[in-house]
Order: C-alpha cells, then structure tokens, then sequence
C-alpha cells in the first residue's frame, strides 16, 4: 500500500474518532459543573487560542464576516451544541445522539437546490425517508428498551440540531462569496459569537464556577484539543485531498464509532435494534449518493 494512501487512511480515522468524541465529551460534560458551564469554557479556550494564533489578522474582520458567521455559528455551534448536551444530560446515551445527528448529511443533500450537481429530486428525497425510518427504528428500539427513562423532547434536540447544521451549510453555500476564505479566521468569528451565547446561557442558569475538579478540566481540555482543534484540523486536511461529498459521508461512521466507544467508556448498551437502524439509515444514504446527478463542469 502506497504511503499516500495510508495517510490518507489514518487522517480519516482522526477525523472520524475526533468528530465523534464530541458526543462522548459531552457525556464526560454531563458528570461535571453543568454543561453550559463545560462549554463556556471550552469556547473562552478556543477562542484565546485562536486569537492568539491570528494576532494581527483579527485587525481585517469586516462587518460583514462578522454578520455571516454570526449566523453559521449560531446554527451550528451554540445551537447544535445545546441541544446535543442538554439531551445527553438528560439521560440520552451518546451513541442515540450521534445516530439522529447524523441525519444532518442526509437533510443536506434532499433540501440541496444547487443549480446543478446538488439540485434535490425523488431519490433524494427517499433517501431522506429511508434514514428517517432508521433512525425511528433506533429511537423506538431504545425508549421500548430503556424502559421510558427519556422522554421524546430528549430524542427530538439533537433532531433540532442536524436541522440547524443543515441550515447553516445551505446558507454558507449560498453566501460563500462573503466569506475571505481563512477557515481559522472564521471559525474564530464563530467560536467568540458562540462564547457570548454560553456567557449568557450560564448566567441566565446561574451555573457558571470556575474549573477546579479533574472532571470538569479532563472535560475542557477534550472538548478544546481533540474535539474543536483536531476535528477541525483533520476536516481541513481532508477537504484538500478528498471532495466535500466524500468527507460528508465519513459522517455516517461516527455513529458507529461512538456506540462502540460508549460501551467500553461509560458501559451503555446497544440493542439489536440500533444496528438494524444503522443498517436502514447507511441503505438511505447509499440511495442518496448513487442516485446523486453528475456535476456539469465549466468550460
């Protein structure tokens, strides 16, 4: 095997195990102060870092930057990020949560009204369907099994959330000429605006304490380096060398990935159930993609 082709094999697997420790943070989030505290945090880090790093590019921000990321931020972090937390908080096992998340690529590509490789039909829309079936058998599956102990706005937030992700990269598509192309310039616009949604979340709940047990650091410190730095790092990485297609369904291995990591990590268990609906939602997605027109290249 080419040397090429292992690098590109493990960057894939960071990408995967780093995305998906995002969920199995916010378990570990879940144990500490509170997660909007965990998450203030984590953005004040990100954010001095990022700032830090760009030093005297922070001087050419634009209003406009600022507007547009204010909303990609919005959608697919501080509301993203609420929904999935409060749900694990509230008893939602990671793995659930990473499955219904995942719709988000499947979402994208049936409401996708690009002009020519990514306009919306039929199939795309049956894809659509066959993941929402895998995810209900998933979802019902898991409440029959846990006896009830979540109720369904538990499993409906983190719904909410692929839908806000789902906006937001319909919205950057179609306003990506306001954007200077520094992706850590714009992720730094995102991650302060998402800072002052938690700053005010966290006194709104009057939950804000400064880190001390090694609960609530181990946990900011894992959402700051591996969950933000190196998921996003590795997704950089991967657009340079793969299609934005290509990386988009290594979404559908996240799942997986954090049932397996929950179960060795916090002991939760998989049902039968929810790899039946794994199967159902990797059928939907397989329709999506083969089923998905040609790009029409410019001359």
């Amino acid at each position: 095997m080419k040397r090429s082709t292992v690098g590109r094999l493990l960057l894939q697997a960071v990408f995967v195990l780093s995305w998906s420790s995002g969920f199995i943070g916010a378990k570990l989030a879940t144990r500490s102060d509170g997660v909007f505290n965990v998450l203030f945090w984590r953005f004040l880090l990100v954010s001095l870092c990022l700032a830090l790093f760009l030093n005297v590019r922070l001087l050419k921000v634009s209003w406009a930057q600022i507007r547009h990321h204010a909303v990609v931020g919005f959608l697919s972090q501080f509301l993203y990020l609420t929904c999935v937390y409060v749900a694990i908080q509230n008893g939602l096992p990671p793995g659930i949560a990473a499955i219904i998340a995942a719709l988000q690529p499947l979402m994208t590509a049936a409401l996708s009204s690009g002009s020519h490789a990514e306009r919306s039909g039929g199939w795309q829309w049956l894809g659509l369907m066959i993941g929402f079936a895998g995810v209900s058998i998933v979802i019902f599956g898991q409440y029959r099994n846990s006896g009830a102990e979540v109720g369904w706005v538990m499993y409906a937030l983190p719904l909410v959330s692929a839908l806000g992700l789902t906006v937001a990269t319909l919205y950057e598509r179609r306003a990506a000429h306001t954007d200077s192309g520094d992706l850590s310039l714009a992720l730094f616009i995102q991650s302060l605006l998402t800072l002052i949604g938690f700053a005010a979340a966290v006194l709104y709940t009057d939950t804000l304490s400064i880190p001390r047990t090694p609960d609530v650091l181990i946990s900011i410190v894992w959402l700051t380096v591996f969950s933000t730095f190196v998921a996003y790092l590795s997704l950089w990485m991967l657009l340079r060398v793969m299609t934005a297609t290509h990386v988009a369904t290594l979404v559908y291995l996240e799942p997986p990935v954090t049932l397996v990591w929950a179960a060795l990590m916090f002991g939760d268990e998989i049902h039968a159930s929810t790899y039946a609906g794994i199967a159902v939602v990797v059928a939907g997605l397989i329709l999506v993609r083969l089923k998905q027109p040609v790009a029409v290249c410019a001359s």
